[in-house]
């Protein structure tokens, strides 16, 4: 059995102001394109289709396409991530199963979270899990208010193996190919750079011995950046996302998992995606950009400069000098980015006043600290100095 495995498309996502409309449905068409040529029996999507809950139509509609697109080759079974709104997901199901597309918006109990669909070469059983909310996870199984105790991990654990339990039984019976969809993170992974934050913490993260073993396959999503799954015991990778979602991921390649399951043996190949544009980070002075940009045709750039004095009107310049420029950002002589300024030692006097300091950050910037914001400055100065000895 073959199988697609993709995740993280993030549809409606702009990069500083910039619609990439266009780049997502031609790597959608892509994968799609992929998924015919290779005949798969089934296609694993593992969550975040859209990039935000609240989302235009328009990105709605070409999450919709693109999933039709792959349903005319083979199954497609699909979990919500994060970013999705999982009522929408909800409501739409029973419409799109009727198109061979099979949607889990909400953890289910066991019999319900396997889906078992017939392929070419064979029943797949398939445990969708989509984002287990910590807010409605229990809730969402149908389970006791007791099972809220536990911590996230141990009750994302629990249902994992119950979900693989179901898978193995059905198999038993049926025999075919048993898989694990998810929208998770697992400990261990490395993120790409543009995730949520927020949902990449310890807090939402579950062991790899959480995953269940058994299955021929584990498909995941949440992690943009393509890779195998350490310490897990089965084979299970994050495919990473179709397209950069931000500068942070410049520092890898986009992939979608082509998975061949046969005789209880699992093979992985990763496959590049290439047809959205490449997001490179550029850095030099700033007549050498436009050399360093010629290295890489039809990229968007982040631009940084380094710089000996502040230039006024920095950002036209650079973008009269690189198309295809979406960010700039000054580096100043001795001043790298994200430095930290020298501590004083304790009891030292500080080298100079704070309001000295904040004129020459604005200095730095290229922007003079005006008379009306200094004042401003004095007047929160004086009033902060009062409220301590009060």
């Amino acid at each position: 059995m073959k199988l697609l495995h993709t995740a993280d498309w993030h549809l409606g996502k702009r990069l500083y102001g910039v619609d990439r409309r266009d780049e997502a449905v031609a790597a959608l068409a892509e994968l799609a394109a992929l998924a015919a040529d290779e005949r798969v029996d089934a296609v694993l999507m593992a969550g975040d289709l859209l990039d935000r809950r609240v989302m235009d139509a328009e990105p709605l509609g070409d999450t919709l396409r693109a999933l039709e697109a792959l349903a005319d080759t083979a199954p497609v079974l699909v979990v919500v991530g994060n970013h999705d709104d999982p009522g929408l997901w909800t409501a739409l199901a029973p419409y799109l199963e009727r198109r061979r597309i099979h949607v889990a918006g909400r953890a289910r109990p066991p019999a319900e979270a396997v889906r078992t669909v017939e392929t070419a070469s064979g029943p797949l059983h398939a445990a969708l899990l989509p984002w287990p909310d910590p807010g409605r996870f229990v809730a969402d199984l149908g389970e006791a208010v007791a099972e809220t105790k536990r911590s996230y991990a141990d009750q994302v654990a629990r249902v994992l193996a119950l979900y693989a339990e179901e898978v193995t039984r059905r198999q038993a019976a049926e025999g075919g190919a048993g898989v694990l969809v998810a929208h998770l993170m697992v400990d261990g992974a490395v993120g790409g750079g543009g995730e949520r934050e927020l949902t990449m913490g310890i807090t939402y993260a579950v062991s790899p011995h959480a995953v269940p073993t058994g299955l021929d396959y584990v498909a995941l999503g949440h992690v943009h950046k393509p890779q195998a799954v350490p310490g897990v015991a089965v084979p299970a990778r994050y495919s990473g996302s179709p397209m950069a979602i931000d500068f942070s991921e410049d520092n890898h390649g986009k992939t979608a998992c082509l998975v061949h399951i046969e005789r209880a043996r699992t093979t992985v190949r990763e496959v590049a995606l290439e047809a959205s544009r490449p997001l490179v980070r550029l850095r030099g002075p700033l007549d050498a950009l436009p050399g360093l940009a010629a290295e890489h045709p039809d990229a968007w750039f982040l631009c940084e400069v380094l710089l000996d004095e502040p230039v006024l009107d920095l950002s036209r310049q650079v973008r009269d000098r690189v198309p295809g420029v979406l960010r700039v950002e000054p580096v100043h002589a001795g001043v790298e980015a994200g430095s930290a300024a020298p501590t004083a030692a304790p009891g030292d006097a500080p080298a100079v006043s704070v309001a000295e300091q904040y004129a020459d950050w604005y200095a730095v910037r290229g922007r003079p600290l005006g008379d009306a914001l200094r004042r401003a400055l004095a007047e929160a100065m004086a009033a902060a100095a009062g409220s301590d000895t009060a």
